[in-house]
């Protein structure tokens, strides 16, 4: 048994490792610039954010941690909508890995009212080599990666992740 859970935690380790030394987006680089449909068919650019900062947030519905982190993310993004025009940040919730339905369903039983698109094909996600979900990218105003966060993160740690946009 012993010899089992040693081999589990060498494999965990391993596998740490690897997510985090795969992840080939770094902090400074220029952030790749899409453009994805909303849910009300509007199409959505990055580039369309320029002159604020955005906090790109890929999640998926069957993820736990997911789900978990997601009533901060709503919280935030509240708090953010009441800013309007004046807000510094602006958050957009990238669905990955799942279906139109699933994702409408899922914002609907939770009472969720952040943008958040589906991405279809995976593309944003690869353009970003997201590596697992939730993970938390944050861009300045001028499209520079500030800051990436790989796994969830609670509301205090939300809050430090976007202090300098988020009041």
């Amino acid at each position: 048994m012993k010899l089992y859970k040693n081999l589990f935690i060498a494999f965990m380790i391993c596998f740490i490792t690897f997510s985090l030394s795969a992840q080939t987006i770094k902090k400074g680089a220029d952030a790749p610039n899409f453009s994805i449909k909303s849910p009300n068919g509007k199409v959505i650019k990055l580039s369309d954010y320029k002159g604020k900062a955005v906090l790109l947030h890929f999640w998926a519905t069957w993820c736990p941690p997911c789900r978990k982190e997601l009533p901060g993310m709503e919280e935030l993004s509240k708090k953010l909508d009441a800013q309007g025009e004046s807000a510094k940040l602006a958050f957009l919730g990238i669905c990955i890995s799942d279906t139109a339905k699933n994702q409408s369903a899922f914002m609907k039983k939770n009472n969720y009212t952040f943008l958040s698109c589906l991405d279809e094909t995976d593309e944003v996600a690869s353009l970003y080599k997201i590596q697992g979900v939730p993970t938390s990218i944050l861009i300045s105003p001028d499209g520079k990666i500030l800051s990436i966060n790989v796994g969830m993160m609670n509301e205090k740690q939300l809050a430090d992740f976007v202090k300098d946009y988020a009041q």
